[in-house]
């Protein structure tokens, strides 16, 4: 049985190389990635992969047109389950590929089980209020994984097949513009500890209280969903939800956040989670590990008092 994997993101695919080694069962399964560089595949080759194809970035040609690339892959490995990391771009080019090959395609795998050469799925329904484990029996099938699913492996000393995959490409879609994100961009997924804003604070002027707070911390500010799409006070990237970005921090410290479905779905995963919410009945305090009810505008400057101290 062979396993294949692919991400365009380092961290990534190397969280899904560990997960199909895990997966691999006997002597005979294969590891076979596709990743962007050949560092990664390097890496990949020391926590499991027996083979590995590097699909460098060509200027001019958008990521998401690889898909007939890793079709290829596909068609010349035969694996029975393609694990492809859930960006958005992932996701992209994991249905393009699904539609070509007419296999099916799960999306937001959080948990994978084996028996035999079956596979059984578990992903998250209905904006988090339910759970369902799907199964695939007998034919190929694409699996999406969100970032910070599986725990990357311990690096060992040994070797594999790495190759360089000839240019790809199609001359329908090119690049026409690059334009670089501004100044406030930030990475929140990587942060670990993280403070929400939502709707119970009064203004944007008001949020460098949180940022202070943030900073203070040593952590990044992230938001709810109308916070960033409905009143626009931050950009898109720190929306916390199921359509936003799901987090694990070691500490998530939520401020005026009721606690809607879509958005713990995005935080669920957090080691530590503390709420503030004057609303005692505030749906996140049944998720919080540790919450205060009461008013944030007195609650955050007494923490930043006692942090100063």
């Amino acid at each position: 049985m062979t396993i294949l994997f692919f991400s365009e993101q380092q961290d990534l695919a190397l969280e899904l190389v560990s997960e199909a080694k895990r997966l691999s069962s006997g002597n005979q399964d294969k590891v076979i990635g596709v990743v962007p560089d050949r560092e990664t595949a390097e890496k990949a080759i020391k926590l499991g992969a027996d083979k590995v194809c590097v699909l460098p970035k060509i200027a001019g040609v958008p990521l998401a047109s690889c898909s007939e690339a890793l079709v290829k892959v596909i068609k010349d490995e035969n694996p029975k389950l393609i694990l492809v990391g859930g960006t958005r771009t992932g996701k992209e080019i994991a249905a393009c590929a699904a539609a070509i090959l007419d296999i099916g395609c799960v999306s937001d795998v959080q948990e994978i089980k084996q028996e035999n050469e079956n596979f059984s799925f578990r992903r998250m329904m209905y904006g988090g209020l339910a759970t369902a484990w799907l199964e695939s029996r007998g034919s190929a099938i694409i699996a999406t994984v969100p970032p910070y699913t599986f725990e990357q492996g311990v690096m060992e000393e040994r070797t594999g097949e790495i190759t360089d995959f000839p240019q790809y490409g199609s001359d329908r879609i090119k690049v026409v513009e690059v334009r670089e994100k501004g100044e406030d961009s930030v990475n929140i997924k990587d942060a670990k500890l993280v403070v929400g804003v939502g709707r119970g604070w009064a203004s944007q002027d008001d949020l460098k209280l949180a940022f202070q707070l943030a900073e203070a911390l040593k952590g990044e500010v992230g938001c709810s969903r109308p916070v960033a799409e409905d009143l626009h006070w931050l950009p898109e990237e720190r929306y916390i939800g199921i359509s936003g970005q799901v987090i694990k921090p070691n500490l998530y410290l939520a401020t005026g956040i009721s606690g809607q479905v879509q958005h713990i779905s995005g935080i669920r995963d957090a080691k530590v989670i503390f709420a503030i919410d004057k609303n005692e009945n505030a749906p996140i305090f049944q998720m919080a590990d540790y919450y205060i009810v009461g008013d944030l505008y007195q609650i955050i400057p007494a923490l930043l008092k006692e942090l100063g101290r």
